[in-house]
């Protein structure tokens, strides 16, 4: 192993410096080859009729033979696949692998590994005889333990490039006794869709409006789908181009948005979903005639809120004019009434 990978093996190996050798190795190479029988090289080339028929009969039996043999072979290579058991994950959670319901007697060994799509094996966690620590790759050191009491192994914080084809590999006495395969696959919930009205042009019937929703931080990548609220008969989607779909490239998620343009003649609401969460509806193609009507009430309503406080404003400095301008009262005045 060179930091988890395998390469090409010796074909000995001491039993106490690790791992057997056909642990990593695919069931396709340990899978027995098909003998043909000898008799299969018939005299043929005789020229009695009665050797021709002869070679035709013994090369009819000898096919049949190795079609059983075959289809033999094939049953006993599907007792060393056996079904596949399916895991899902979330991005930043952990699964179990368990390897086994119970422990077999004189257990001394499990090993964990993944199949890569380019072919590659590479040891994930385990235990044996030594340790194995040295094989591991260095991402998978603090994220990974393996309890040897219930056989599993758990991964956490887990990432996209976590997906994949995994096998696990009990040994009892130094010789593999149990083996299961494991098919993980991650995801990350996607943000709740975003919808924003980019732009609005009136026209003498209808107008049209460019309307764009994005969605972030999910996985496997998604795509756009846009919804309309009410009963419509046909779709108010004039045009849409190629949603737009982005890997971040220190976390592996997935960024998307989508524009679409719509001709519509009154109020709808729409809404978008990606990755299986909607968004928030949106008013869009208010009626233009009640836009107008709503502009002049607001002019109206101002103008008169602006006179009225013109007139306010008047009233309040004439009394404070009027009173400035009158004389003080007499003394002369004052005692005489007294």
């Amino acid at each position: 192993f060179s930091h988890g990978v395998r390469h090409d093996l010796p074909t000995k190996r001491p039993a106490h410096r690790g791992f057997p050798y056909d642990v990593i190795a695919p069931p396709s190479r340990r899978r027995p080859k098909p003998v043909v029988p000898l008799f299969f090289s018939c005299g043929c080339a005789r020229d009695t009729d009665t050797h021709s028929l002869s070679c035709s009969v013994e090369m009819r039996r000898g096919y049949l033979f190795l079609f059983a043999v075959s289809l033999v072979l094939q049953l006993v290579s599907a007792g060393d696949n056996p079904d596949v058991h399916k895991l899902q994950g979330i991005v930043g959670g952990s699964v179990r692998m368990r390897c086994g319901l119970e422990q077999p007697q004189n257990l001394n060994g499990l090993y964990l590994q993944k199949t890569l799509s380019n072919g590659k094996i590479i040891f994930i966690n385990g235990f044996y005889i030594r340790d194995v620590q040295q094989e591991m790759l260095p991402e998978n050191k603090n994220r990974t333990f393996v309890n040897k009491t219930d056989l599993v192994v758990e991964m956490t914080d887990l990432k996209p490039s976590d997906e994949g084809d995994y096998t696990c590999f009990l040994f009892c006495n130094s010789v593999r006794c149990h083996q299961i395969n494991f098919q993980l696959t991650v995801t990350a919930n996607y943000s709740v869709p975003v919808i924003e009205v980019q732009d609005c042009s009136k026209g003498p019937a209808a107008h049209n409006c460019a309307i764009s929703c994005s969605s972030s931080g999910g996985h496997p990548p998604s795509t756009v789908t846009w919804g309309v609220i009410g009963n419509k008969t046909s779709s108010p989607f004039t045009s849409s181009g190629e949603p737009v779909v982005i890997q971040d490239r220190n976390s592996s998620l997935w960024n998307v948005s989508h524009t679409v343009t719509l001709n519509c003649s009154q109020p709808i609401n729409i809404t978008c979903s990606v990755g299986g969460v909607m968004s928030n509806a949106v008013s869009v193609c208010q009626d233009l005639d009640n836009q107008d009507n709503h502009a002049v009430v607001a002019c109206a309503v101002g103008v008169l809120l602006f006179i009225l406080a013109i007139i306010i404003i008047f009233v309040v400095l004439s009394r404070r004019f009027q009173a400035s301008a009158e004389p003080p009262p007499s003394t002369d005045v004052e005692l005489q009434n007294l």
